[in-house]
């Protein structure tokens, strides 16, 4: 990959306050052949993360999980079809 044109996407990506977000900067860096570590201290070193995504994918090492063959990780999809079973049951009454 040329080192530009990580930069730039890093550049473009540099706040990196959600896990949605973070998903999709760590994919995008493992779809380039970088392996979990690799991917993950470039994140840690080149964006600015929440406290959020410090502590539910680095401290609780969840980027080990995290994989090309998903487009959502199994924790978002739990997250997303929670919010809409409350809508789904505030709408409801």
């Amino acid at each position: 990959m040329e080192e530009l044109f990580l930069e730039n996407y890093l550049k473009e990506n540099y706040e990196v306050y959600g896990r949605f977000t973070f998903d999709k900067v760590f994919r995008f860096l493992l779809s380039n052949n970088f392996e979990h570590e690799e991917a993950k201290d470039i994140i840690m070193n080149n964006c600015a993360l929440s406290v959020l995504v410090l502590q539910e994918r680095i401290h609780n090492e969840y980027y080990n999980k995290i994989s090309l063959d998903e487009r959502i990780s199994e924790d978002l999809i739990e997250f997303i079809n929670e919010i809409s079973e409350k809508i789904i049951n505030l709408d409801g009454k």
